[in-house]
C-alpha cells in the first residue's frame, strides 16, 4: 500500500505540532559581542530570585562564556562529556528517552547565586558539532533537519521541572542555533545601541520570519546593553545611543505581527543595562563575592538592579501576556 505522505513531510509535520517548553526563552543576534552572555547570566539571576522558581541556563555557544561566568573552570568544561555537545549530537536524536537528562544539569557554582539556578554546560566543541550535523543531513536533508528541530523542541520540553529556560546563542546561523530558536516560545534580542551593532538585529528579525508562522517564536521586544548613561535630557543615553535605537525601533515596528503590537505597544524595549564595571568584574568573577555594587546610585541614575529587576518583571510580563492571548 502506497504511503499517503512522504517520510519527509512526515518528519516535517511532526516537528511542527510537537509542544514546546512554555518558559523557554532563546537570547539572539546575529551579531556578536553585544551582550547576550551578560543578559542570560543576570536575567538569569534576578529571574531566579524574583519569581523563586527553577532556572535553567542553555550554553550553546562554542566560547562557553555563560559556564565560565557562572564560575566553571575552562578545563574542567573541557574533560566532561555532560556537555550540550554530547547532548545534541546527531547520534543523540532517536535516543532521547534513553537520555538522562539530569545528568546534564548542575547547580551553578558561584556561592552568591540562588539555589534554584542552573545549567547545562557549554563545549568548546559545539563549532565541530556543526560540522557533523551538516554531514548527517547529507542524505535526505530536509528530514534530517526536521528531525533535529523535533528533537531540540522535545529536548526543552523534557527539562519540564525547570520553569523557565534561557538559551544562550552565538551570533551566526549554525543548526544548532536554528533549531534552538525555533524551540523557544519566545526571543529576546540583546544589542548595544551603536551605528554597527543595531544593524544585526533586523537580520535577526527576518531570519525569525521565515520560519512558519505556527512555529515562530514570539518577540518579547529587546535589551539595550552598555548603555554610557549621561542623564539630563537625553533620558540617560548618549546622543548617536539615541539615534541608534531610534533607527533600531523603526526597523522593528516595521514588520511586527499584530499579536506582537498589542503585547509591545508602543515601545518594543524591554530594559537597559548600563556600561559599569561593576557588571563586567562580577562576570570576570570565578568566585563571586559581592553585588553590593548593583545597588549603589551613580549620577542620580537608576541601579545596576533598579535596571536589571525591570528587564525581568517586563519580560514576565510580556510573557503572560502572550499565554493570556494566545
Amino acid at each position: 500500500m502506497a504511503k499517503l505522505i512522504s517520510d519527509e513531510k512526515a518528519a516535517e509535520l511532526k516537528a511542527f505540532v510537537a509542544n514546546k517548553h512554555p518558559g523557554a526563552i532563546c537570547v539572539a543576534n546575529y551579531k556578536g559581542g553585544v551582550g547576550k552572555t551578560t543578559l542570560v547570566c543576570l536575567l538569569g539571576y534576578y529571574l531566579t530570585e524574583i519569581t523563586r522558581k527553577k532556572v535553567l541556563l542553555f550554553d550553546i555557544d562554542p566560547q562557553c562564556s555563560l559556564s565560565l561566568s557562572v564560575g566553571f573552570d575552562p578545563d574542567e568544561v573541557s574533560r566532561t562529556e555532560l556537555t550540550i555537545y554530547n547532548l545534541v549530537k546527531p547520534t543523540k536524536w532517536t535516543k532521547l528517552k534513553k537520555t538522562n537528562l539530569d545528568s546534564y544539569v548542575f547547580s551553578v557554582p558561584d556561592t552568591l547565586s540562588p539555589k534554584d539556578l542552573y545549567i547545562v554546560r557549554g563545549s568548546f566543541d559545539i563549532d565541530i558539532l556543526d560540522m557533523e550535523i551538516a554531514k548527517s543531513l547529507v542524505v535526505d536533508e530536509k528530514r534530517r533537519q526536521n528531525e533535529l528541530f523535533l528533537y531540540c523542541k522535545q529536548l526543552l520540553n523534557g527539562f519540564d521541572a525547570f520553569d523557565y529556560i534561557l538559551v544562550d546563542c552565538p551570533p551566526n546561523k549554525m543548526f544548532l542555533t536554528q533549531a534552538m530558536l525555533r524551540a523557544c516560545s519566545f526571543y529576546l534580542p540583546v544589542t548595544i545601541p551603536d551605528a554597527i551593532s543595531v544593524y544585526g538585529m533586523p537580520r535577526l528579525l527576518r531570519w525569525v520570519k521565515q520560519i512558519p508562522s505556527g512555529d515562530r517564536p514570539r518577540l518579547l521586544g529587546y535589551v539595550l546593553n552598555a548603555i554610557n548613561r549621561t542623564g539630563g535630557l537625553l533620558g540617560g543615553k548618549t546622543y548617536s545611543q539615541q539615534s541608534a535605537e531610534a533607527r533600531l525601533k523603526r526597523s522593528i515596528f516595521s514588520d511586527l505581527e499584530p499579536i506582537e503590537k498589542k503585547v509591545l505597544g508602543d515601545d518594543p524595549l524591554v530594559g537597559v543595562i548600563p556600561r559599569l564595571d561593576a557588571i563586567a568584574r562580577f562576570l570576570s568573577e570565578k568566585t563571586k563575592f559581592s553585588r553590593y555594587e548593583f545597588s549603589r546610585k551613580t549620577s542620580g541614575q537608576p541601579t545596576i538592579k533598579e535596571c536589571l529587576v525591570q528587564i525581568t518583571n517586563e519580560t514576565l510580563r510580556r510573557m503572560e501576556s502572550y499565554n493570556a492571548k494566545a
